[in-house]
């Protein structure tokens, strides 16, 4: 199919969609309690430095790169909210262009003839529903920040008509696919799809290369993406300064446990994996906290082996693609055996499947209809299969743009996710609909083997609270402590608040009350690290009429605290009246 628009066209185009579309975002709050957290942190992080991001002390995830945009959200706006989901759609316009340069490249030199399919191509991928969830998610950015390192690295591998891959090109390829991993380590699982690049031909009207010669013209290329690999191991090694869990994590679950076996997980893996081709096809309906799949999907995941084998057998272009796809889209697959996520099955895995999905896809129909006589229809079936796709992603944005309407979607769609309920009570909560928010949490059943019970049980307190019953929030909040999992931190701070708000009822008769906060503002302290909580710790003290340690901590908060905090002059100003009452023989 000719086509008269230049690529300047094409580009202003794409810009105006995946801009236009994704405009509900820009208004949207924070969604979840992952967003909370980073936020909380972040914001709360003033003597955070490069190196704390590079080499955490421990944890599941070692993401730097994906920390590295949310610092930078910090120093920049201060994290507002509107500007980080901003940064979501722009890293996802990036990947749309990279996806059409991608698909420009392929059809211009290796199908050797001008073509719609590049736009075509780029544009379902920037109006895929299955996408929506990566872009309104402020957490999701680490599939877009993940998705440039590796659609450049294609665009690298594709760049020149040249077996084998110029050494400058492999090296490359092997950093961008490096730092890929560094935004989200499940990354690591395109290396396999690049490691085969010299073993598919390159143009359709080439011979599929034999096997020996690809092995003498790729073995350089294979080994630059091994060290990439070796390299990447080493880096997440050094990183951690305690343990790395996601590591200990998968080894512990791939192999089953007491109550789950090798067969059980496989059976798990074989049904996530069919569940995903069919939404690749067929992304609707769309939910948030997808937890029940029919065993139904089981017998079309079987049918991605024998395809797998097919692909590789025929090493053409299409074939390589759909190879990515599925070389991408195993960590997806294994999400249901590790059980470290909200739910088992998730529409944001797909954004990187998504793109390759589409290339092959698009690759395969464009070179069955390029002697079809009738282009028109061709025309009016795509034009169609974009109006759908932009319809679900519109309404979808929609969705995500109210916490409220989200899980209200959530929920209505999965009753039984305790983690959507527990989202949805706080939702009702910021709508004034403190009843129904009761009652939601009233009405769930919080299992100890829950991931993020916590969460749940946390929310019961702040409940009581508004109620006034800051006893039995106290007593349900130091229950809680004892297996606070990774929440301690924001179950202390939840503690804190509920001593602030009996604080401003009880009136002078706090004396008790503040004798209990002063040891969780230590831990809080000691946690954390944050000299804001000295400055607390000071005010606390000095009610309590304890001068030296109301001196201590009010000098810590004012050497430690960032130039502009808010409370670092009125530390250095109690610190100082400590000291002169001290000279002149005075009482505080």
């Amino acid at each position: 199919m000719k086509t008269h628009l230049s690529l300047r066209t094409s580009i202003l185009f794409l810009i105006f969609i995946v801009l236009g579309i994704n405009y509900p975002v820009l208004f949207a709050p924070l969604n979840s309690v992952d967003d909370i957290d980073m936020y909380g942190y972040f914001l709360n992080a003033d003597g955070l430095t490069l190196r704390d991001i590079f080499t955490p002390s421990g944890g599941q995830y070692y993401r730097p790169l994906l920390a590295l945009t949310f610092y930078l959200d910090q120093k920049l706006w201060g994290l507002e909210q509107s500007f980080m989901h901003l940064d979501n759609v722009l890293f996802h316009l990036v990947n749309v262009l990279l996806i059409f340069a991608i698909a420009h490249k392929l059809w211009t030199l290796y199908e050797g003839r001008d073509s719609l399919a590049p736009l075509a191509v780029a544009l379902l991928f920037a109006l895929h529903p299955l996408n929506v969830e990566s872009v309104a998610w402020v957490s999701g950015r680490t599939d877009l920040i993940a998705g440039i390192f590796i659609f450049l690295a294609v665009y690298l591998m594709f760049f020149v008509d040249k077996r084998p891959l110029p050494l400058g090109y492999s090296i490359a390829v092997a950093g961008s696919i490096l730092l890929a991993c560094l935004a989200k380590e499940t990354a690591v699982f395109f290396l396999p799809a690049a490691f085969i690049f010299p073993f598919f031909s390159l143009n359709k009207n080439s011979d599929t290369p034999k096997v020996a010669a690809s092995v003498r013209n790729g073995w350089l290329h294979c080994l630059v993406l091994l060290a990439s690999g070796i390299g990447y191991v080493l880096v997440r090694t050094g990183a951690f300064s305690t343990s790395d869990e996601g590591v200990a994590t998968i080894a512990a679950s791939l192999g089953g446990g007491e109550k789950v076996g090798l067969l059980e997980n496989g059976r798990l893996i074989v049904k996530a994996a069919g569940f995903y081709l069919k939404k690749l096809f067929l992304p609707f309906p769309l939910n948030f906290g997808i937890i029940h799949v029919s065993d139904f999907y089981i017998l079309l995941g079987f049918l991605l082996v024998p395809l797998c084998i097919w692909w590789l057998y025929r090493r053409d272009l299409p074939s390589y693609f759909f190879v990515c796809s599925v070389s991408v889209g195993i960590s997806a697959m294994m999400i249901p055996v590790l059980r470290m996520t909200w739910t088992p099955i998730a529409e944001r895995y797909m954004y990187l499947p998504s793109a390759f999905f589409l290339l092959a896809t698009t690759l395969l129909v464009d070179r069955r209809i390029a002697l079809y006589p009738r282009k028109n229809i061709v025309i009016v079936c795509v034009v169609a299969i974009c109006v759908v796709a932009a319809y679900g992603t519109a309404s979808r944005n929609l969705v995500w743009q109210d916490n409220l309407t989200l899980y209200q979607d959530t929920v209505r769609k999965s009753p039984d996710f305790i983690p959507g309920q527990n989202e949805l009570a706080n939702a009702l909560v910021g709508h004034g609909r403190l009843d129904e928010a009761r009652a939601i949490l009233n009405s769930m059943e919080l299992s100890d083997d829950l991931n993020n019970v916590q969460i749940g049980h946390v929310n019961r307190a702040m409940m009581l609270t508004e109620q006034g019953d800051f006893e039995g929030a106290r007593r349900f909040l130091k229950k809680v402590l004892e297996k606070p999992g990774r929440h301690k931190v924001m179950i202390l701070g939840k503690l804190i608040k509920v001593y602030d708000k009996e604080l401003m009822v009880v009136g002078k008769d706090s004396g008790k009350l503040l004798s209990d906060m002063a040891p969780l503002l230590e831990q809080l302290r000691t946690l954390t690290g944050d000299p804001f909580y000295s400055y607390r710790l000071g005010l606390v003290y000095l009610q309590l009429h304890d001068n030296a340690k109301a001196r201590s901590a009010f000098l810590d908060a004012a050497k430690r605290a960032p130039v502009n905090a808010h409370y670092r002059d009125a530390a250095r100003r109690l610190a100082e009246k400590f000291d002169d009452c001290v000279q002149n023989e005075e009482t505080w």
